[in-house]
């Protein structure tokens, strides 16, 4: 299975589509939905899974919606994995209640020591990184092709 599956590519799509909008405006999901190509079904499940998580809010009533439960530079992008993988393992499937077994060294130690080392990269990539950072780069490609010439 990708890590990066169709769920977390929409989740971050839908996280950073909300972060870009003003903070006192709440976006309905079908404006989400169909700014960002995201069935609307399957967002209503991200979004729910978010709103648990405490990344987002809904606002009830005429003009509800959602948006964002605190500041884009304080939901790391982990955040936000974790939200709609539901563990807090990122890539190793073992528990962190797991430790290689020393007395018993061999080539599953080295392939289990392997998966934390790349556990650990990772995790940190994730923790490091914003939802403001994502943003910045969304701005960032935005300006760049708005003073590209047509072709």
């Amino acid at each position: 299975m990708s890590f990066f599956n169709s769920k977390l590519r929409y989740a971050l799509c839908a996280a950073i589509d909300l972060a870009m909008q003003p903070s006192t405006a709440a976006c309905q999901s079908r404006e989400i939905a169909a700014r960002q190509d995201i069935p609307g079904p399957y967002l209503d499940q991200i979004l729910a899974a978010l709103k648990g998580a405490g990344l987002i809010r809904s606002v009830r009533g005429a003009g509800g919606g959602y948006n964002l439960a605190r500041s884009a530079e304080k939901i790391a992008v982990s955040d936000i994995v974790r939200a709609v993988m539901r563990t807090d393992r990122l890539f190793s499937s073992y528990s962190e209640e797991e430790s290689p077994d020393l007395n018993t060294p061999g080539v599953n130690w080295i392939v289990r020591d392997f998966e934390e080392q790349i556990e650990a990269v990772l995790s940190h990539r994730l923790n490091t990184t914003t939802l403001a950072d994502l943003v910045r780069r969304k701005v960032d490609l935005d300006d760049s092709l708005s003073i590209m010439p047509s072709i």
